[in-house]
């Protein structure tokens, strides 16, 4: 018995061990499915819509839908991914009707609705309604700012079909309105028309006829005009974002297109492509008319109305300046003293995103090139001591702290000098270019002990320079003819100083220039030297980071005032008799881009695009003549610059 006991114990855990052993083992824990859907239906509208929703899933999962007149993209996700769906119907023509996204996560479903609301067409005529009624850019190749004839006061909604196109001259032979509407058909003289395809000549009245179920229809009357005197005649420059969103960065570009429109201007050649847009500027990114920096996806696209092909363009908005001619100006007085290269420039009217901006001055962005500054480029990479002799294009800019990377402060000047080329410049060059200021300023400053400030209180310890040895060194011509235009347009941010620009070539002398930024404080009819004897007090000095360019000093030097002298004789002439001229022509061509870029004292905002201040209203702003029409500013320009001319010839004359 006892021995069948044991047997039988030994068998049974046997038994155990064998159904142990056939079993599987047991699944490892897997949690519930928890899908998460940010939206629990989607409501479209009639027309091609989009919207976008997340989607979560603690297990991956797949997304589809029940028809494909809705997408859905896209079609799966991760497992604890936020997935930002988005879903697209075609438009809907008939009733309203319904989709489903059915998303499959481990054999767990879950549906999300998607409604699209049909046309329901109008019954009978009464019924008829017109959610919109446009002509727009993206459909009509003339057309760059959207014209609508649905007119909106409050909750009431009007039609007006008579529109004008404004500040451009358009062709308005062959346009495609664009129309929502629950009518069955749309109809010209019996001809089938297709919402944003179908041209049609709106120089002369047109009757679009809108039909209902029933046949009943009603009628809509639409004519253009395009009257001359709401355009200034000047080319077109149409800038659109990807986006679609305004600029409001200097750092970052957005990506977009743009359209160049000659306006049948003589040498105004048409012209398309790609562009990046930012912000630029310092003070004059402040204020309400932003100017822009532009860069072109191909060279070839960058040459406009006769300049110099460049991917490399700038937009001055020249909002400081009822006269929109200071910049211009400045510019030909560069050329007229011959200065090795000035920025070429043309004025357009400027159109962002289907915003009409007013007037702008184009203008070639001072860059290392053949046909800018023509100097040799140098790579950042690059130590050889001849070549790093070369290839340097500064700024003096008391903005020099601003985010600026490569900058340095010659020990005697203490001037803010921004390298802009080579960009991001290694330590060499940057010692090398540093040495060669600290080296040629010991000649400029003669005797001024090392480390001393150059202020009022200090100046006199600088003995007068001699040419024979700082003119191993410096361009004197160019600085001549800088010092010349910088006096006759009495710039005073040149005593920031500000927006001054030198350069040095390869085994060459550093030369000043190109010139830049003459809209604010100049020809303001002053009879006091700007340059010729500035010596910055200790407050100005030390509080405000004036800072005296190298004039004070080189006038001490005989020589160099006598070469001053001979070629001032020399242009004289050109200052009062040609220039006086250029400004009246140069005005001609502007007068009436001025007068829709301003709204004056007095008028509405129908008739301007950027109105006064209420400081600039009593103050004239920074130019004293904001609050004058632009007539009137440019007349007061002309003068002050003519006073100008007589009062330097008088002083100039003396010595």
């Amino acid at each position: 018995m006892k021995n069948y006991q044991i047997k039988a114990k030994i068998l049974f855990c046997f038994t155990l061990i064998l159904i142990s052993s056939c079993m599987k083992p047991k699944d490892l824990y897997k949690p519930p499915v928890d899908i998460n859907v940010s939206v629990e239906n989607v409501i479209m509208s009639n027309l091609a819509d989009n919207q976008s929703f997340f989607v979560t899933s603690n297990f991956d999962w797949t997304i589809t839908s029940s028809d494909k007149l809705c997408e859905v993209s896209p079609s799966n996700g991760v497992k604890n991914e936020k997935k930002l769906v988005k879903v697209s119907v075609r438009p809907n023509t008939g009733l309203d009707r319904e989709f489903f996204l059915t998303i499959l996560s481990n054999d767990i479903k879950k549906v999300v609705s998607v409604k699209q609301l049909g046309v329901n067409y109008a019954k009978t005529a009464s019924d008829i309604i017109l959610q919109s009624f446009e002509i727009l850019p993206e459909h009509n190749n003339s057309i760059y700012i959207p014209i609508s004839f649905l007119e909106h006061s409050g909750s009431q909604i009007s039609f007006n079909g008579r529109q004008i196109v404004k500040y451009y001259k358009a062709d308005l032979t062959s346009l495609a309105a664009s129309w929502t509407s629950n009518a069955v058909k749309v109809t010209i003289d019996g001809l089938l028309q297709q919402s944003s395809v179908t041209e049609n000549n709106f120089e002369k009245e047109i009757t679009f006829r809108f039909f209902a179920e029933d046949n009943s229809y009603k009628d809509f009357k639409v004519q253009l005009t395009n009257p001359e005197d709401t355009r200034s005649g000047l080319p077109l420059l149409v800038l659109y974002t990807d986006d679609k969103k305004d600029i409001s960065s200097k750092e970052n570009w957005t990506n977009g297109v743009f359209k160049f429109d000659g306006q049948e201007v003589e040498g105004s050649k048409s012209s398309q492509g790609i562009v990046e847009i930012k912000g630029r500027g310092n003070s004059t990114w402040n204020m309400p008319k932003k100017p822009f920096a532009l860069k072109f996806k191909d060279k070839s696209s960058g040459a406009l109305m006769g300049m110099n092909a460049h991917k490399r363009w700038v937009l001055l908005a020249n909002y400081a300046d009822k006269t929109s001619l200071r910049n211009r100006l400045a510019f030909e007085l560069g050329k007229r003293v011959e200065l090795a290269w000035t920025p070429d420039s043309r004025y357009v009217e400027v159109i962002l995103n289907g915003k009409f901006l007013g007037n702008y001055l184009l203008t070639e962005q001072i860059k290392i090139d053949g046909n800018r500054v023509n100097i040799e480029e140098v790579s950042n990479k690059e130590t050889d001591v001849t070549k790093i002799s070369g290839g340097w294009l500064m700024e003096v800019d008391r903005y020099y702290s601003n985010g600026e990377t490569r900058y340095f402060r010659p020990n005697s000047s203490q001037l803010p000098m921004i390298v802009k080329e080579p960009e991001d410049a290694n330590t060499q060059q940057m010692s090398y270019i540093s040495d060669y200021f600290n080296t040629f300023e010991k000649y400029i400053f003669p005797n001024l002990p090392a480390g001393l400030s150059y202020h009022q209180n200090n100046a006199h310890l600088a003995s007068a320079p001699d040419s024979s040895a700082y003119g191993k060194y410096i361009d004197i011509n160019s600085f001549i003819n800088y010092w010349i235009v910088q006096e006759l347009t009495e710039n005073r941010d040149g005593r920031l100083p500000g927006s001054i620009y030198m350069y040095k070539g390869e085994g060459k002398k550093l030369s000043i220039g190109p010139l830049w930024d003459f809209d604010q404080t100049t020809f303001l009819g002053s009879t006091s030297w700007m340059h010729y004897d500035y010596i910055p007090s200790v407050v100005e000095y030390d509080n405000l980071e004036y800072r005296a360019l190298y004039y004070n000093q080189l006038f001490k030097d005989p020589k160099f005032k006598a070469k001053v002298k001979e070629r001032w004789n020399s242009l004289y002439s050109v200052f009062l008799q040609e220039i006086p001229t250029f400004i009246d022509k140069e005005y001609s061509r502007i007068a009436k881009s001025l007068d829709l870029n301003w709204i004056d004292i007095g008028e509405n905002a129908n008739q301007g695009v950027w109105e006064l201040t209420p400081d600039e209203i009593i103050s004239g702003g920074r130019n004293h003549d904001k609050n004058l029409r632009s007539g009137e500013a440019v007349n007061r320009l002309k003068s002050n610059y003519i006073k100008r001319v007589n009062w330097m010839n008088s002083r100039i004359s003396s010595w």
